[in-house]
């Protein structure tokens, strides 16, 4: 599909969710996916783990479970801090990424709604290994399949064309009446990076978030 065409789509998504548009916002352009299937599983399962402990699992079990999967290199110094510091004054701190981890999911076809009027659903655990009883990542990896370029590219850019209304309507202090189809501006913007991360050379946390 043609950047062109995609674009097309995305703003009359946006619009009939109530977000101002921009037809002069730089196209896709040649995009290529710069991560492999193992790297999504990796980030996804330590993005995971964050984000259980930030809802009440033990963060030294969060901690022992990724070192059984071979994962403690795979998780960012800042997760590390997280899982590692027994404060628990930021204990939720991970918990607005669960909608990041519903992204990576959806790119892993782990489910098949990736939808920006709605949130992710409350069954999403289910999806994952089970870190309670200290189940194994490899059935989970063996069901896994990275979607195709096809499939992202339009999901990113309507994520991109959100993202800007987002901050226009920041910068110039609009007043706009809230509409029942509109996410809470995190979670498009947690869905963004997880979808730009695919799509880039940076580590996690220095993903390109430019917005024109």
């Amino acid at each position: 599909m043609e950047p062109e065409t995609i674009r097309k789509q995305s703003l009359t998504k946006s619009k009939k969710l109530g977000y101002p548009i921009n037809p002069d916002l730089p196209l896709l352009g040649d995009i290529a996916i710069r991560r492999t299937q193992e790297e999504l599983l990796d980030r996804m399962l330590c993005l995971f783990t964050c984000v259980a402990c930030s809802f009440g699992f033990p963060k030294q079990l969060g901690w022992s479970w990724l070192a059984q999967e071979g994962l403690l290199e795979k998780v960012t110094p800042e997760e590390s801090a997280f899982l590692r510091n027994k404060d628990d004054s930021l204990l939720d701190k991970y918990a607005p990424h669960v909608e990041t981890v519903w992204t990576l999911a959806w790119i892993g076809q782990v489910h098949d709604s990736l939808e920006f009027d709605q949130t992710c659903t409350n069954d999403m655990v289910t999806m994952f290994p089970n870190l309670k009883a200290s189940a194994s990542s490899e059935r989970f990896r063996n069901k896994c399949q990275l979607r195709s370029i096809e499939e992202i590219a339009p999901k990113l850019d309507l994520a991109y064309c959100i993202h800007w209304a987002i901050q226009h309507e920041t910068d110039n202090q609009l007043e706009l009446p809230k509409k029942p189809m509109r996410l809470r501006p995190y979670i498009i913007i947690n869905r963004r990076h997880a979808l730009e991360w695919l799509f880039c050379e940076e580590a996690w946390d220095d993903v390109p978030m430019d917005i024109d």
